[in-house]
């Protein structure tokens, strides 16, 4: 039985050891501005479909570090403690919904410095936001799942970049021509059928890791 006010608790617990040692996040978020900034002195007349592109491929690799530690960073005997606390269900979504956080408000950051420095080429940024929630909560559930995964094999923060990329392809595949469509009057209509199709893999993956993942905890 899932506990609302137990995750809520090690909600705060998360943040609380990210306010412990900020590093990881202020590297991410310095990283994300940083390739803002190089991919306009670049190139200052960016087209809008480079724009897109390189959006997308920067929130990507500049968090997979910062949203993948959520497992990453547990040893055995916390494996034990956590167990003593809550049920693997509420440890599981209690870290899910850090990393959603996480990774939207990192994608709103991205969001906001690529269009400070290289403009808005988006004619529609209703649908695209919806498309930066859905494509980024799938990045972080992956990164959160693939990550408690790799806790259990040696050299887990090699395993995890590897593990995540066959479920991250699709997912951020569909998100960039989707959100390239948003560039384009014509065929923006044809992006609410990818928005479902990105709504559709990011239930599979919360269903996935939601049924696997008490298995894993009992390991």
């Amino acid at each position: 039985m899932l506990r609302i006010r137990v995750v809520a608790q090690l909600l705060r617990a998360e943040w609380s050891l990210d306010m412990r040692k900020p590093a990881v996040l202020a590297a991410a978020a310095l990283q994300l501005v940083t390739m803002a900034m190089l991919s306009y002195l670049s190139q200052p007349d960016i087209h809008g479909k480079t724009w897109n592109s390189l959006f997308w491929i920067t929130l990507l690799f500049c968090t997979l570090q910062a949203i993948s530690k959520n497992f990453l960073g547990l040893s055995k005997g916390r494996w034990i403690y956590w167990n003593q606390l809550a049920y693997p269900a509420e440890l599981l979504w209690s870290k899910m919904a850090y990393a959603w956080i996480s990774m939207l408000t990192f994608g709103l950051l991205n969001f906001l410095a690529f269009g400070a420095l290289m403009g808005m080429p988006i004619q529609h940024l209703g649908l695209y936001a919806w498309l930066i929630m859905g494509v980024a909560g799938g990045i972080a559930s992956i990164f959160t799942w693939i990550g408690a995964l790799a806790t259990k094999a040696n050299q887990s923060a090699f395993l995890a970049p590897v593990l995540s990329l066959p479920l991250l392809m699709p997912l951020l595949l569909v998100g960039m021509g989707a959100s390239a469509k948003c560039l384009n009057p014509i065929l923006v209509s044809s992006a609410y059928k990818d928005l479902a199709l990105i709504g559709s893999l990011d239930f599979l993956i919360l269903v996935m890791a939601g049924v696997l993942f008490p298995y894993l905890w009992k390991d």
